[in-house]
């Protein structure tokens, strides 16, 4: 081992910006008053045996009195799993019992939350498993080593969180996945980002200055449980400091909390016992290791003199092996606002959690793209837990598992077998006004259709509950399904998804006939779903506006395919939002969101006709094949179809005039929409989104939850301008109205 008073032979540390660079240096001033020493597991004489072979030691004898007091149980009826975690968290046993005795209440909107203030051991504290920043892409992430936890369950004893899991290796592979989203699973990673170089310098200097919310959880797998302390906010900070330790030990410091899970050769979740917090005390001095010269023997100040003023490396590691949380004891839901909820107790932890990172409820908040991921997960769950969704689909949907395109169309429980027809049924899901999935056993059944899970849980995130926002949320979900995450495709598919399926055209479960819902028939098929289809169209000849449920459902699977299909995507001619950038760039052509293009295409034998070949080219070939118009051969591109179905907006020539008139008025409304749409788009865009930036979630978050419309408004020339057309519309459309009740009367 390496001399700790000579800095400049230890190369990990130099890693770290404000090690290396004297004058940031952290003084040892900063660690006066610590505990410096991982505090020994000291059973407390004359107290009785526990079931695991030893008394408790004296912090343990009070965390457990503690604990039952506001969990409101008898003494004995406490895990003694949980005093165990308890004991291994101690590091400074005389601050802590003072915690312990002003038990402190944190109020969400679903409930209380009791705390003590108690100062920890940073390696064993654990990441929130269900982490809502994360979800979007910790399917991806896990490539299949192991599922997604999305949500925690209430605790059969204690007011406290449980969470499901496959096995202790599913745990830590859940834990490495979410260091490598944040980007602090390295140095180099953690560099690109100003932000988390900066945290980590601080961190670094001050150690983490504000406390974190720390809650006891229980995880179950079918070999095993284990009591985990869970970081339910401040995962950001954690990560920094275990990296910057890492960098400093030159290893791995958060092995020492699993390192009593392998046993006999493998891993199984266990609570620690007596041995291995006797073990932990050595652990978490890091023998062997460039930290372990960080540790004072009995002289502390012969130690600070000669080591800690010389060596800035060991105040760093002194001011982040421990860590001062706020530890949950008990959780209160409000029996009124949580009346019916299943797990009260973990919905109230996840109200937490929102608060601080929810628009609305707290200033560090989470992008708007993490917020969309998270509720979409929570719905998911929800329709996989009423059973309305298999469990393949699930796994689909949050990014677990792949499909190929041309997989069977259906497999054996009924689950989507190929990628479109999942994304579809994913984006029907949470659009689609109630819900095409219903079950008797479901809440909410109203009419065979389940009401509210998206909009519920938009409200609890604090978003505005309307169409819009469910495209949004569907949309982001979609991405995931797709595997786009990251391929620089979800920049245009996903805003074509969103533009496609805000419209009530798609949203609204019935079409203007009454039919039943287009999104029950997407599992047809293709053959039958284009036959019904056309013979829809044939039915509707007298009023082509009104489109059929299979017309509807067709426009759904080809409209997704021409936005996703990879030849179209490489090529840059997939359908976009509004035809490349609002107008064309190679030629003029309308810019209106998909859904006009599509149902302008199912009002035609030939538009129903490319719609069908744009998902056999993506689903039914060996691979992946670029769509072709059966008549001219010509590529399905974004800018052709609207050039041929939708033109640049010129009104083709009529012997009718009444005809010619109502296209011109139909364009007009067409027109009319679009615009509303865009403003109520530009009411919440912000300037991340407007300039189409990436979002890592973390650079100068004002850029992703401020809102234009808010910060700039719009100038008064322009609305002096627009205020008198828009009162000249409302008195043409007005007038409109009474000259047309006048001319039926007439007829009459």
């Amino acid at each position: 081992m390496s001399s700790t008073n000579n800095f400049s032979s230890r190369s990990g540390a130099g890693l770290l910006r404000p090690i290396s660079d004297q004058e940031l240096w952290p003084p040892a001033s900063r660690i006066s008053g610590r505990e410096l020493s991982p505090v020994p597991f000291t059973p407390e004489a004359g107290r009785p045996v526990e079931a695991d072979g030893a008394p408790l030691s004296k912090f343990g004898w009070r965390f457990r009195e503690v604990l039952a007091q506001a969990q409101k149980v008898a003494v004995k009826d406490i895990d003694l799993g949980i005093i165990r975690l308890g004991e291994a968290l101690n590091a400074d046993t005389d601050r802590n019992l003072a915690g312990l005795s002003a038990p402190y209440v944190k109020r969400t909107e679903h409930g209380l939350v009791r705390q003590v203030r108690m100062t920890v051991n940073t390696p064993m504290l654990f990441p929130w498993l269900a982490n809502g920043r994360a979800l979007s892409k910790m399917g991806r992430t896990l490539g299949g080593s192991a599922k997604v936890i999305t949500r925690a369950f209430d605790h059969p004893a204690l007011s406290l969180p449980l969470m499901r899991t496959e096995s202790a290796d599913a745990v830590l592979s859940l834990v490495a996945a979410q260091r490598s989203i944040l980007k602090l699973d390295s140095i180099a990673s953690s560099e690109k980002s100003t932000v988390k170089r900066d945290r980590i310098d601080s961190i670094v200097q001050f150690g983490v200055l504000s406390p974190p919310d720390v809650v006891a959880t229980q995880l179950v797998s079918p070999d095993g449980t284990a009591w985990v302390a869970e970081v339910a906010e401040g995962a950001q900070r954690l990560f920094s400091s275990l990296l910057a330790m890492d960098v400093i030990a030159e290893r791995n410091v958060a092995h020492v909390a699993t390192e009593a899970w392998f046993v006999d050769g493998y891993r199984r979740l266990r609570d620690l016992g007596p041995a291995d917090l006797v073990r932990l005390e050595a652990s978490l001095r890091y023998p062997s290791t460039a930290a372990a010269g960080y540790f004072p023997g009995p002289n502390i100040p012969r130690w600070i003199e000669q080591v800690a003023e010389k060596n800035p490396a060991a105040v760093a590691f002194q001011l982040m092996r421990t860590m001062e949380v706020n530890f949950i004891i008990g959780v209160e839901p409000d029996p009124v606002v949580m009346r019916g909820e299943a797990n009260p107790v973990s919905e109230t932890m996840q109200e937490l959690i929102r608060s601080y990172h929810v628009n609305g409820k707290a200033k560090d908040q989470w992008g708007t793209a993490e917020v969309e991921s998270l509720v979409a997960i929570e719905a998911i769950d929800d329709l996989h837990e009423f059973a309305l969704i298999t469990e393949a689909e699930r796994s689909h949907w949050l990014g677990e598992t792949s499909l190929p395109w041309n997989g069977e169309y259906l497999g054996t429980d009924g689950s989507p077998g190929n990628r479109l027809l999942s994304v579809a049924r994913l984006m029907a899901a949470l659009t689609v006004e109630g819900n095409f999935l219903a079950s008797p056993e479901a809440p909410d059944v109203e009419n065979g259709v389940i009401k509210g899970i998206v909009n519920r849980h938009l409200a609890e995130n604090a978003v505005r509950v309307h169409p819009e926002e469910r495209a949004k949320v569907a949309a982001a979900q979609a991405i995931a399904a797709l595997e786009f995450s990251e391929t620089g495709w979800e920049s245009t598919v996903q805003p074509a998804l969103h533009a496609a399926f805000r419209s009530a055209w798609f949203w609204n479960p019935k079409d203007e006939a009454g039919s039943d819902c287009w999104a029950s028939l997407l599992p047809l098929p293709l053959g039958e779903l284009a036959a019904r289809a056309q013979a829809e169209r044939e039915a509707h000849v007298a009023t082509p506006e009104v489109a059929g449920p299979a017309q509807r459902a067709i426009a759904a699977l080809g409209g997704i395919a021409l936005m996703v299909n990879p030849g179209l995507l490489h090529s840059g001619t997939s359908l976009s939002r509004t035809g490349r950038g609002a107008g064309g760039q190679k030629q003029k052509v309308k810019a209106s969101d998909p859904n006009v293009l599509l149902a302008k295409m199912v009002q035609s034998e030939r538009g129903i006709n490319q719609l069908e070949d744009a998902v056999a080219a993506l689903v039914s070939g060996a691979a992946t094949t670029t769509p072709q118009d059966r008549v001219t051969g010509e590529q399905l591109e974004d800018l052709w179809l609207r050039d041929l179905w939708l033109g640049a907006g010129i009104v083709d020539k009529t012997d009718n005039p009444s005809n010619a008139f109502y296209q011109r008025i139909r364009l007009l409304i067409d027109a009319l929409e679009l615009n509303y749409e865009e403003a109520e788009v530009l009411k919440t865009v912000t300037a991340g989104e407007i300039l189409d930036l990436d979002h890592d979630g973390e650079d100068d978050e004002a850029v992703w939850t401020d809102s234009l419309y808010e910060l700039i408004g719009i100038s008064e020339e322009s609305a002096d301008k627009v205020l008198p057309l828009l009162q000249q519309l409302s008195e043409f459309f007005t007038t409109g109205k009474a000259y047309s009740r006048a001319a039926a009367r007439a007829v009459r």
